[in-house]
């Protein structure tokens, strides 16, 4: 469970933007991500576990054997549902966030995550156990979560130090990612983000024995053929591929 709340805290810093110019060439979505998509990940030492995500222009759907989530954008508000064992209520959680619009070209992402957004997690039907902010630009992108109560659970700052032509729109090029976790144990754990071609590269680290070390943006590779195939590494503890 906590490896997936570092991948979609980090996802939403590193893949952030705009569906507006996202190219919908092709019965599937070919130009961009959209699309149904069997992953297949192999965790170090573990067995293979096989999931379909289903990416739509305004919805995120990923089904494991482990956990379901979904995501769906109606307007400016846009509602996770995370089933952490599924078929089990208790482990049922909820995000909700509402945008402030901005503009930004992520080129392959096909989500609008532009501007300014605020949210709220916790348990579905209690209250609120985490808020956050995102603050999305072509040339930064910010955010940070509180813990409801408990205060400062992370926030971080990446920063545009150079510019690549890439399928990543403003994506493309180096970011510079400082990721902060406050408190005993904590630390402050700078990143270099590279988006180039249809890959992505962050900073060396990752995982180790099956705790996040440092920023939970190292170890990640992502390369997209431009057609039906993506594959890369997660961190240091798994690879995956995945085809459309």
């Amino acid at each position: 469970m906590m490896k997936r709340a570092w991948w979609l805290c980090g996802l939403c810093g590193v893949l952030s933007g705009s569906c507006s110019t996202a190219s919908t060439s092709g019965p599937s979505g070919t130009g961009n991500l959209l699309g149904t998509w069997t992953l297949t990940t192999s965790p170090m030492g573990d067995s293979q576990v096989v999931t379909t995500v289903i990416v739509g222009q305004d919805s995120l759907s990923i089904s494991s054997p482990d956990f379901t989530l979904t995501a769906t954008r109606t307007g400016n508000t846009l509602a996770f549902t995370d089933d952490d064992t599924p078929g089990d209520p208790s482990q049922s959680s909820v995000l909700t966030a509402n945008q402030t619009a901005g503009t930004f070209d992520p080129g392959l992402v096909p989500f609008d995550l532009s501007g300014s957004w605020t949210m709220q997690a916790g348990p579905t039907g209690g209250a609120a156990t985490v808020t956050c902010t995102l603050d999305v630009t072509a040339t930064e992108i910010d955010g940070a979560c509180q813990q409801v109560p408990g205060g400062p659970w992370f926030s971080f700052t990446t920063t545009k130090m150079s510019s690549t032509a890439s399928g990543w729109g403003d994506l493309g090029g180096t970011w510079n990612n400082v990721w902060t976790t406050p408190g005993t144990g904590g630390g402050t754990y700078p990143c270099a983000l590279e988006f180039t071609g249809n890959s992505i590269t962050t900073c060396a680290g990752g995982a180790t024995d099956g705790e996040i070390t440092g920023s939970p943006l190292a170890g990640i590779t992502f390369t997209y053929d431009g057609a039906n195939t993506v594959s890369g590494a997660a961190q240091g503890w798994a690879e995956y591929s995945a085809t459309r």
